[in-house]
């Protein structure tokens, strides 16, 4: 399994959000997350994102002990260093560096992760390309669509050869038309990458489109 999470907590003050979810995700595979608002799947994406923590449960993702009981969780720069290399996100809004070309937007998360300047231009120039922007990879955010933009985030997602891709209502801002471009295209990730997707949406018929669709309900999935 990529992703391990065993009886995973999380409480804001008095309310508890999680109440001790398990989740295995396949190697390869698209899990879709859905439930209505404050069911708890951000929170729980947030977790399995190691964004946040959780209060008490386990956490391995692509065989590296995340969180643990046991207190063997990656804290601080390590915890840091390892979402940078074997995570990517994917959010509704594109969070694109508009100085940046797409070029360059892409190529961030690889220089922050200390890779040679010609090796992260090398890919994102590959990874543009994939997802159908290589005629665009001198332009700036403000140059592109909507859905130029969110195919360029998940370009920049990429880059780093991320273990998992959380994606968090990735088509929530997209028109109709986009919104099955963009569909089309994570499914093409996984043929052509052998990408695990963990999509948290409201949308179902990106849902349908998954390999698993769980739903949560009051923090647990039902």
């Amino acid at each position: 399994m990529i992703i391990s999470a065993g009886g995973i907590h999380k409480s804001f003050g008095a309310l508890e959000v999680l109440k001790g979810v398990d989740l295995q995700v396949a190697k390869g595979e698209i899990l879709s997350v859905t439930g209505a608002s404050g069911a708890g799947k951000t929170t729980l994406l947030q977790i399995l994102g190691t964004l946040s923590s959780p209060d008490s449960g386990v956490l391995e993702i692509d065989g590296t002990t995340v969180f643990s009981i046991r207190g063997r969780s990656l804290r601080g720069d390590a915890l840091a260093a390892f979402r940078g290399r074997r995570i990517g996100f994917v959010f509704q809004a594109h969070h694109l560096l508009p100085e940046f070309t797409a070029e360059e937007n892409v190529m961030i998360p690889a220089l922050i992760a200390g890779r040679p300047a010609h090796d992260a231009r090398s890919d994102a120039r590959r990874l543009l390309e994939l997802v159908g922007l290589a005629h665009r990879s001198s332009h700036k955010p403000s140059e592109m669509s909507g859905g130029e933009q969110q195919r360029t985030a998940i370009a920049r997602a990429l880059v780093n050869s991320p273990a998992v891709l959380f994606a968090d209502e990735p088509t929530g801002n997209l028109d109709s038309a986009t919104k099955q471009e963009i569909h089309k295209l994570l499914f093409n990730l996984r043929d052509s990458l052998g990408q695990t997707l963990v999509i948290v949406t409201h949308d179902p018929e990106l849902a349908s489109l998954c390999d698993r669709s769980l739903e949560m309900r009051d923090g647990l999935f039902i």
